[in-house]
């Protein structure tokens, strides 16, 4: 009776570990804002704040950077990843620059952990994404 019970949680232990592994969650599109004044050049911009990590520095002080992403190109395929920061003290996401069209992202957001977002990118415009608690 004991190794039938031993045998039944053994069988379970991976259909409980697979539950544990996620997918991103995927999220609405996000597009860019079309009422602030357009950049020259071919290409548009893409920021993303993700999720922050507390740094503590050497005196004492925290910074929040945001974490890094991925970003995919449209058949799934990753084209890049961001760093999102210069150093554990820059807690500006950076200004990526993509040639126009849709991509999607993977990052880690402060509300839903690890998402999926598709974003289209225009000529001269910034798509911003907020999957932090500022958004």
């Amino acid at each position: 009776m004991k190794t039938r019970h031993i045998a039944l949680v053994a069988s379970l232990i991976p259909v409980l570990l697979a539950g544990c592994v996620s997918n991103p969650t995927s999220l609405a599109t996000v597009g860019p804002d079309t009422r602030g004044r357009l950049q020259a050049g071919p290409d548009g911009y893409l920021q993303v704040y993700t999720a922050t990590e507390t740094v503590e520095v050497d005196f004492k002080t925290d910074f929040h950077p945001h974490m890094g992403y991925s970003i995919n190109d449209p058949t799934g395929k990753s084209s890049k990843f961001v760093a999102n920061h210069t150093s554990d003290l820059d807690e500006s996401p950076d200004k990526v620059e993509l040639p126009p069209g849709n991509y999607t992202i993977v990052a880690e957001s402060t509300w839903q952990g690890l998402v999926s977002v598709p974003v289209v990118i225009s000529k001269g415009r910034t798509t911003v994404v907020r999957l932090d608690d500022n958004g």
